[in-house]
């Protein structure tokens, strides 16, 4: 459990939909293998475990919703009586569940998003969302032939690892710099990202997200973005932050006149999305903000 728990926490890699998943597989386990008898102690173990995982990753918003009405339902169930078994039991067929039913959106996502990229396309993407893996691996499975401008991604650079995967898929893929953006934003006909959060007016992805939009929408070249609606969480229920990471992701050299600022993740307005991609289908983003983020 200690080993899995310190590569949840050091996975600055992997896609929201994948860190989701483990998230709840981490729970799941600790649920399984608890030793004790006491309820107390019990609900205390797993609702510690479950706050240390949210905050190992706090900008992702879909561990928060997966995971928090799992711990509710079985403090309620322990309230009204249910023996330790049955909530163990319960609580396991329920992030089965969950894992189940984001597994299938994934599959829905993957499956409209697939439809948006057609023969000779040239799409841009940036970092390494799970969810525009599915979309173009799904539209490669409709024999699409297209190519990947694939941004590396500083510091992780997990635009490499998205590069060789969808190569290793029959996928041609560019590997670029996000210093390159601007250059290669003419060849392309889309812009494709993932999200961690959706609020109101905004979504929250990897830095370089915003240079990114700016750009395509400077070169007229439009904007999908795809996520799964558990991601939205309005700035009116918790704000928006963003977390410091380590510097020597960057330098290892120090100086008291050089500071070094590495940011994982930046709000990006929705005003630059053309469209977004949800299990629910493709919606124009003054659509998808009537249905999804207006009271």
């Amino acid at each position: 459990m200690a080993t899995a728990m310190e590569e949840l926490k050091s996975n600055n890699f992997s896609g929201s939909f994948e860190i989701s998943q483990e998230s709840l597989s981490i729970v799941n386990i600790a649920i399984i293998e608890s030793r004790t008898n006491d309820m107390d102690l019990f609900l205390e173990e797993i609702s510690d475990l479950s706050k240390e995982i949210i905050k190992s990753h706090p900008n992702i918003v879909s561990i928060r919703k997966k995971i928090s009405p799992i711990i509710y339902h079985m403090k309620r169930m322990a309230k009204a009586g249910k023996s330790l078994d049955e909530i163990k039991s319960t609580a396991c067929q329920k992030i089965s569940e969950t894992i189940s039913n984001a597994a299938d959106n994934l599959v829905k996502i993957g499956n409209a998003g697939a439809k948006l990229i057609q023969t000779n396309h040239k799409v841009l993407t940036i970092s390494s969302s799970s969810i525009v893996k599915e979309i173009l691996i799904s539209a490669r499975k409709l024999r699409r032939k297209f190519t990947v401008y694939c941004l590396e991604s500083r510091p992780q650079n997990e635009g490499h690892l998205l590069a060789m995967m969808l190569a290793e898929h029959d996928i041609p893929s560019v590997l670029t710099t996000e210093s390159m953006m601007g250059q290669v934003m003419k060849d392309v006909n889309m812009v494709l990202c993932g999200a961690d959060r959706i609020f109101e007016n905004g979504f929250v992805n990897k830095t370089g997200t915003l240079p990114l939009v700016v750009t395509a929408k400077d070169q007229g070249v439009p904007v999908y973005m795809a996520a799964e609606t558990d991601k939205i969480m309005k700035e009116i229920d918790r704000s928006v932050r963003s977390y410091p990471e380590s510097p020597t992701e960057l330098t290892d050299k120090k100086h008291k006149n050089l500071t070094v600022l590495n940011y994982y993740f930046e709000s990006v307005p929705l005003d630059y999305v053309h469209k977004i991609i949800c299990e629910d289908g493709v919606f124009d983003t003054n659509e998808f903000i009537t249905w999804y983020l207006k009271d």
